[in-house]
């Protein structure tokens, strides 16, 4: 009896050590959350001494691959009839996400982890089709965007440091 109390307390303790490692939380709308010092570690294969040392360096970045569905509408002289041509185009978007280093108040400078505070520097290669914008290379010259839909965005949130860049496990933020 008191061998199992003492295998499941240790089971208990084993599963705790293994949620520390899932605490990333990120809305990717605002670019806040928080990422566990577990995490952190993991991705670059730290302990805490490591982690104590190297956090002042520890950066966040969001990238992404945008699709987006869209229109172009285009009138053709003869006749003035309109002509729709669905098109599709992408963007890239790497963003920085400002970070603080969280500390346990009970442990003085114990670091639990980082908080993302939002977005910071962003920089994009494409454009994102605009509703009621002119149409990029169509057959006409009149043509205008329209009925704009964010397909899909891929990508996520990394942890930077010293140059390497390391995706991160996401729990959405509610």
């Amino acid at each position: 009896m008191k061998k199992r109390a003492i295998a499941l307390a240790l089971g208990g303790i084993v599963a705790s050590a293994t949620i520390a490692f899932a605490a990333v939380t990120f809305d990717s709308a605002t670019g806040t959350g928080f990422v566990g010092k577990g995490d952190v570690q993991l991705a670059f294969g730290w302990n805490n001494q490591a982690l104590q040392r190297n956090a002042a360096g520890v950066t966040f970045s969001y990238d992404a691959q945008e699709e987006y569905k869209y229109d172009c509408t285009f009138t053709v002289e003869v006749g003035r009839d309109k002509v729709r041509e669905p098109r599709t185009q992408t963007r890239g978007k790497s963003t920085t996400v400002l970070g603080t280093i969280a500390y346990d108040a009970r442990v003085r400078n114990q670091i639990t982890g980082f908080n993302l505070n939002g977005f910071g520097q962003v920089t994009t290669t494409g454009e994102a089709p605009v509703d009621g914008a002119s149409c990029p290379g169509g057959q006409f010259n009149d043509g205008v965007i329209s009925n704009v839909e964010l397909t899909s965005s891929t990508g996520g949130l990394a942890v930077v440091y010293g140059g390497t860049s390391v995706p991160l496990p996401n729990t959405p933020s509610l």
